[in-house]
């Protein structure tokens, strides 16, 4: 039921979903090398509230108190966009599975691009923290240990589920 909501709810903003896959979170190697490529080698690296060094350091306990997630694969033509319905997307798809999944939590793919200036990087302060969720990378996760491959014109998000 809840990966038919997540195909509803993406074809309605007119997002491409290759592929929605169930795994279960406790399995994953969590990868410090991941927040380091956040800090060393992206320039959203302390300038949005989703990225680290603003995400807690215990992501990996808080993600190994999942038992099931699913990882969404979708298409993209202009990554930016993409990105920004994907992270709107996500936001109401937790808010769409809430009655049966209270603690359902997604990860962003990539820094929070939700607002068209970001005051975060201005001065500190988020207006919208309630939207805003960790990128994929702030929370330790390899998507290649999910056995998804991406390139060019394929990115990835991930729900915490339960």
């Amino acid at each position: 039921m809840v990966v038919e909501k997540i195909g509803e709810l993406a074809e309605k903003r007119g997002i491409e979903i290759e592929e929605i896959r169930e795994f279960d979170p406790r399995v994953l190697d969590i990868d410090v090398r991941t927040r380091w490529k956040c800090k060393f080698g992206c320039n959203y690296y302390g300038k949005r509230y989703s990225c680290p060094p603003n995400v807690p350091e215990n992501y990996e306990e808080f993600i190994k108190s999942y038992s099931k997630a699913v990882a969404i694969i979708y298409r993209y033509e202009d990554f930016t966009k993409s990105k920004i319905d994907m992270q709107k997307t996500l936001v109401e798809i937790e808010n769409a599975i809430a009655f049966e999944y209270p603690f359902a939590f997604a990860l962003f793919p990539g820094g929070c691009d939700l607002c068209e200036e970001c005051e975060f990087e201005k001065n500190g302060r988020c207006v919208s923290p309630e939207k805003v969720r960790p990128s994929i990378a702030a929370m330790g996760i390899d998507v290649g240990d999910l056995g998804i491959e991406l390139g060019v014109g394929k990115a990835v998000a991930v729900i915490l589920i339960h």
